[in-house]
């Protein structure tokens, strides 16, 4: 399950307009900065992992208090993107701090793993021939991929982007392993990881920079969603290199980070940015579903989607205001 990309398998979508909530308190850590935050498992429990400052604090959100384990990231500077996964059957999350060195950590005790020679501005994780990979994009436009295990490139690192790489998911093509980008030139691109090129045209049709991509499934097609700086959402066939339907507006301000999942059969997408609001949106109808989800005094830095029980979720990093908040979109299971 790729959590720095947002995709979570839903169950329930309700006929009438939904009812989101906020669940509890926001999430307060020791410094009021909120940047990156994921979701994963630690000890069979959901955790999100939120960037604090020079640290990476995970929270228990049934508990709705910090665990013990933190990432302490000393003199690196703030952390700005994480990603988590495994690594030999254990949870690890990678972080980068500043565009420095991509770092690895070991969840479960906070104790570092290695560092990866090279920088990124995105990092996801995933499998690629077996092995646990990291690919990360940096700001000369370029995409490493590297073997988490070994600390080293195993390939080529591929290129196409003519400025920054904002972000970076992992997901499958007709059975391929892929990678797909976005960044400061404007365009979307995917990558086919195992023969180290690009497949197809760059997907152009955002005006300016595209700051998030996630992946998913959208009628049986693998799609891409996008968000950037023209305040758009765009969906993209990548089977047939195109955009799906009109942008969907509604955001005031730039979008900074995007997630997908399912929810009830239906493919949703999850955005948030500049105007502090968060939007979830039914992209087979092509509309906002239900209200904005306000409250957060910041930019919004990061979003994702998740299940906690047996409710479907998501949560908000608020970046200058320092929270995160937990957001209840409804149950997990059918009525």
């Amino acid at each position: 399950m790729l959590v720095a990309a947002g995709f979570f398998v839903l169950t329930w979508l309700p006929d009438s307009a939904p009812s989101f909530r906020q669940i509890g308190k926001p999430i307060v850590g020791d410094v009021k900065w909120a940047g990156d935050a994921v979701l994963t498992e630690l000890d069979g429990r959901t955790v999100a992992v939120v960037a604090h400052g020079n640290q990476a604090q995970v929270w228990d959100l049934a508990a709705g208090k910090r665990h013990s384990t933190s990432i302490v990231g000393d003199d690196i500077g703030l952390i700005s993107v994480l990603a988590a996964g495994q690594l030999n059957g254990r949870p690890i999350v990678v972080s980068n701090a500043d565009g420095a060195l991509v770092r690895m950590w070991d969840l479960p005790t906070g104790e570092p793993l290695g560092n990866f020679v090279g920088v990124g501005y995105s990092i996801a994780l995933g499998q690629l021939n077996g092995k646990t990979i990291a690919v990360s994009g940096d700001r000369l436009g370029r995409i490493g991929v590297w073997d988490v295990a070994a600390e080293r490139l195993p390939g080529t690192l591929l290129v196409g982007h003519r400025r920054s790489v904002y972000s970076v998911v992992l997901g499958q093509l007709d059975g391929k392993p892929i990678a797909v980008s976005s960044g400061d030139d404007g365009t979307v691109r995917v990558w086919d990881l195992a023969a180290g090129k690009q497949l197809g045209a760059p997907l152009v049709g955002h005006i300016g920079a595209v700051r998030s991509v996630a992946v998913g499934q959208l009628d049986g097609r693998t799609i891409a969603v996008s968000g950037g700086d023209d305040r758009t959402v765009r969906v993209w066939d990548l089977a047939a290199g195109k955009q799906l339907g009109a942008p969907l507006c509604g955001h005031t301000d730039v979008i900074l980070s995007v997630a997908v999942g399912q929810l009830g059969g239906e493919t949703i997408a999850v955005s948030g940015g500049d105007d502090r609001t968060v939007r979830v949106w039914d992209l087979a109808a092509g509309k906002q579903l239900g209200g904005s989800l306000t409250g957060h005094t910041g930019e919004i830095r990061s979003v994702a989607v998740g299940r906690l029980g047996g409710e479907t979720i998501a949560i908000s990093a608020g970046g200058n205001d320092g929270t995160v908040r937990l957001w209840g979109l409804g149950p997990a299971t059918v009525p």
